[in-house]
């Protein structure tokens, strides 16, 4: 509710959705507005950076909700745009603090192998997915011609971030990483993540601006 000083009351309006099965699900207005900015991340951007017109991003919400009266869907996104600013500075100050402390390290002559069937193969890192398996590797150390099945890109480069031990334990570090290099149009070709390295895949081409763009971090 507006008042003085452009001062709000914060409203916990409870909805009542009746599902298909015929059960009831109740949630607050609040909650279905957290919800949907939480599922888009522009939207977490424009409240981070205070850039949004609350009324006109409240019409849309309430349209998309169908829930709650205006005045308290405008409240709830005042609310979690608070939320926002708060974490914001410890988050950014906690992942900040760990690339200051990151080694970042290019190597070339990177290929990525993706594979139906695990490779008797030298590997700089791989992972297993749910059907198949992706190796990163040094492609000057593989000795034997690659089966015909596999999938192979060569003559990449990857960029190693190596970190302290609390990275493992330090929620938006990737976020921020690969959000820094979007921001620049630098496409990554593979990622992965595993314990205290950070292993980003990226064609020649960029290599050079994505070292020099995290290398102003550390």
């Amino acid at each position: 509710m507006k008042g003085q000083g452009q001062s709000y009351i914060f409203y916990d309006i409870d909805v009542a959705n009746m599902n298909y099965n015929g059960t009831d699900r109740t949630k607050s207005v609040a909650q279905l507005v957290r919800e949907t900015i939480q599922m888009r991340p522009s939207l977490m951007d424009a409240l981070k950076m205070r850039i949004v017109n609350y009324s006109a991003l409240a019409r849309m919400l309430q349209e998309e909700i169908g829930e709650g009266s205006l005045e308290a869907v405008k409240a709830a996104i005042i609310r979690v745009s608070d939320e926002i600013e708060a974490e914001k500075g410890l988050q950014e100050e906690r992942v900040l603090s760990i690339l200051r402390e990151s080694v970042v390290r290019l190597q070339d002559k990177i290929a990525v192998i993706i594979s139906k069937r695990m490779l008797d193969i030298p590997y700089i890192v791989t992972a297993y997915l749910t059907d198949s398996y992706v190796y990163i590797v040094d492609q000057t150390r593989l000795r034997e011609k690659l089966p015909e099945s596999v999938q192979a890109t060569s003559n990449l480069v990857a960029l190693i971030l190596i970190s302290p031990q609390r990275v493992e334990k330090t929620p938006g570090f990737v976020a921020f990483i690969t959000g820094l290099l979007a921001s620049r149009e630098i496409n990554i070709v593979e990622f992965i993540s595993c314990s205290t390295n950070t292993v980003i895949v990226l064609d020649s081409s960029d290599a050079l601006n994505a070292f020099r763009l995290l290398q102003n971090y550390t």
